[in-house]
């Protein structure tokens, strides 16, 4: 029995299988996924901005005081107080779950990446457990990310920024809101 160059095989219908798997994989990863919140206009963002700064100064008047006390920031005054020029934060909380998405630059390409966990405090600093993972609109499973992500957390430079002040007992998305609790 002879084979001619243009018959069917297993092995070319594996081959040509596994180069489509890649092709999807590769565009699924390049895909820019769904906003996890709307831009605010600047107006908008300038206000919840200031809202921000309002609620962290009471925090702080109410450590000075001596009293006891929790405050309350939107999802919406937490973005405002993450953006950087050029790059808007993309933050929302579903639940008790803190959702971000970011740009990361790898080889020259722009990939958004969403995560979506659970934020608390421990030790006096942010802990983060991932609950879900995307890169572009690809799913990756947490398993794989993180105890790699849980070591970069425990690095000394990224463990000095996750620092909370010293008044600050606790935080936690608490119903689509983050509840930063003063000691």
């Amino acid at each position: 029995m002879s084979s001619r160059k243009g018959d069917f095989s297993p092995w070319k219908g594996l081959r040509w299988s596994l180069v489509a798997l890649a092709i999807a994989v590769f565009v699924l990863m390049l895909k820019r996924p769904a906003a996890v919140a709307e831009p605010m206009p600047p107006d908008i963002a300038h206000a919840s901005n200031e809202q921000f700064q309002a609620k962290w100064m009471d925090l702080e008047l109410a450590h000075r005081r001596g009293e006891a006390t929790e405050t309350r920031f939107t999802a919406e005054e937490i973005s405002s107080a993450l953006e950087y020029p050029g790059e808007p934060g993309q933050v929302a909380f579903s639940g008790d779950h803190l959702i971000g998405q970011f740009i990361a630059n790898i080889s020259g390409k722009n990939v958004y990446v969403t995560v979506e966990g659970r934020l608390g405090a421990a030790d006096g600093y942010v802990t983060f457990e991932p609950a879900e993972l995307k890169i572009g609109d690809l799913p990756v499973p947490v398993s794989v990310v993180n105890a790699p992500l849980q070591t970069k957390l425990s690095q000394p430079e990224t463990r000095a920024r996750l620092k909370l002040p010293d008044y600050i007992s606790d935080l936690r998305i608490e119903n689509g809101e983050l509840v930063v609790v003063e000691k």
